[in-house]
């Protein structure tokens, strides 16, 4: 059992369950409109989602052990991927504004996907299908404004 994944997930699952308890006394809206406890509980469902994953995960049986050397590699790697993703955030709250949400999403979900190993071709369809999902749904289902940037839309 990898406690690691286990810990993790049960932290998760409870986080979930919290932010379900605490939306409870939010307001709804009328006329069938989804009222502002919406998008907490929909974290709040991942959370719980994927926490028990995690769970699940960390009941099976580990592949095997990684030698000394190695596993300090990949341990290295980790942490440099994680890096990497935080720069990747904060680079896309400095940039997102006057470059835009389409061209920062793009360009910044392309590196993600190469750094963290993903083929040319792939990096560059799932980033443009990615970004033109959220933009789709944020900016044309939802109304949250999204800034036009560089490119005017």
């Amino acid at each position: 059992m990898n406690k690691n994944d286990f810990y993790a997930g049960l932290i998760f699952v409870v986080l979930g369950v919290i932010i379900i308890i605490l939306t409870i006394p939010f307001p709804s809206l009328g006329e069938g409109h989804p009222g502002p406890a919406l998008f907490p509980n929909i974290l709040a469902g991942l959370f719980i989602f994927f926490g028990l994953l995690l769970l699940i995960k960390a009941r099976q049986p580990s592949s095997g052990s990684v030698p000394g050397e190695e596993a300090e590699e990949k341990e290295k790697k980790n942490i440099g991927n994680a890096f990497f993703v935080l720069g990747i955030i904060i680079a896309f709250m400095l940039l997102e504004a006057n470059l835009g949400f389409i061209l920062t999403s793009s360009v910044l979900l392309f590196l993600t996907m190469k750094k963290l190993g993903t083929s040319t071709i792939k990096s560059i369809c799932f980033s443009l299908l990615i970004t033109f999902f959220v933009y789709s749904l944020f900016y044309k289902i939802l109304r949250v404004p999204l800034s036009p940037g560089i490119l005017g839309w």
